[in-house]
């Protein structure tokens, strides 16, 4: 069994409110933690690279409630890096259409210089919008195939601006 290394290193534009924390938990799996508790953040993205100066992707879009995240089944003997990045913008409700494959959402796009745009899902028995769709800014419709227990959810769309980046953690998978 391998010994967990945590690792954190700043990033040159990281946010220190926004400290992410990651463990090797077993040889192959990471786990990452953070915190933000600053006002009006609708969110995070969760960004992973496998070369230290990137270029990142992006591993989910999550709500600000959600604090932590397991990266499953890694290669072994790579390190990975990882940032945080919160991002701001107003939500809208869009007109939504049934149809027999999903659903199509439209809406006015009332925004200027976003990042993209978020579809986000309360299931009926949610407390939370949790993002299930990105889409490219500028956009006005999208269509979505619900599962079973989506299709009578309650949905909007958020324009977003991402805003600063956290610490960069580095770890280093095992065997």
């Amino acid at each position: 069994m391998s010994a967990a290394l945590i690792l954190a290193l700043p990033a040159c534009t990281a946010d220190p409110a926004q400290p992410l924390r990651g463990a090797l938990t077993t040889p192959t799996d990471i786990d990452l933690h953070w915190r933000d508790e600053r006002p009006g953040i609708a969110g995070h993205v969760l960004e992973f690279a496998t070369e230290e100066a990137g270029p990142y992707t992006v591993l989910q879009y999550l709500a600000p409630q959600v604090t932590s995240y397991r990266h499953p089944d890694l290669m072994p003997h790579t390190t990975f890096s990882y940032r945080l990045r919160s991002y701001r913008g107003p939500t809208v409700r869009p007109h939504r259409t049934e149809r027999p494959d999903g659903l199509r959402f439209t809406w006015t796009d009332r925004s200027s210089g976003e990042d993209g745009f978020l579809l986000e899902i309360r299931k009926p028995d949610g407390a939370r919008y949790d993002p299930v769709a990105v889409l490219a800014p500028n956009t006005e419709a999208t269509d979505f195939v619900p599962l079973p227990d989506e299709r009578h959810a309650a949905y909007r769309v958020r324009a977003f601006f991402l805003a600063e980046r956290s610490n960069v953690v580095r770890l280093t998978t095992g065997e």
